[in-house]
C-alpha cells in the first residue's frame, strides 16, 4: 500500500475549531466580567496563525493578512512567544515485580448438597 504525504490542515476544520472555542468562551463569560487567560490567548494565536497559513497557501493574501494580525494580537495578549515549553526530567517509581498466580482449584467434591 502506498503512503500518502500528510495534507495541510483544512481551513474548514480550523475555522470550526475557532468558532467552537469562541462559543465556549462566550458561554463562560455570560453574566461575568472576565478576561481570557494567557493560555486561551495562546490557543487563539495558534489557530489564527494556522488559518492564515492555510489561506496564504491558497492565494487569499488579504484574508491571510487579517488573520495574521489577529494572531499577533492574541500572541501579544498571551505575553509573547518564549518558544516551546521547557522539558522537565520526571521520575517514576519502578513497577512491582510480576507475580504469577495459579488461581485454579485442584479439588472437586461434586455438586452441593440440596436438601
Amino acid at each position: 500500500m502506498r503512503r500518502q504525504p500528510p495534507q495541510a490542515e483544512s481551513s474548514l476544520l480550523l475555522a470550526a475549531d475557532l468558532v467552537s472555542a469562541k462559543v465556549l468562551v462566550w458561554f463562560a463569560r455570560v453574566g461575568r466580567d472576565g478576561e481570557l487567560t494567557p493560555e486561551a490567548h495562546s490557543f487563539f494565536a495558534d489557530r489564527y496563525q494556522r488559518l492564515a497559513d492555510s489561506h496564504r497557501r491558497r492565494g487569499h493574501l488579504e484574508k491571510a493578512e487579517r488573520l495574521r494580525a489577529k494572531a499577533s494580537y492574541h500572541l501579544e495578549a498571551a505575553g509573547g512567544s518564549d518558544g516551546p515549553p521547557y522539558a522537565a526530567a520526571l521520575a517514576m517509581p519502578r513497577p512491582a515485580r510480576f507475580i504469577r498466580t495459579n488461581a485454579v482449584g485442584t479439588s472437586y467434591s461434586g455438586p452441593p448438597d440440596a436438601a
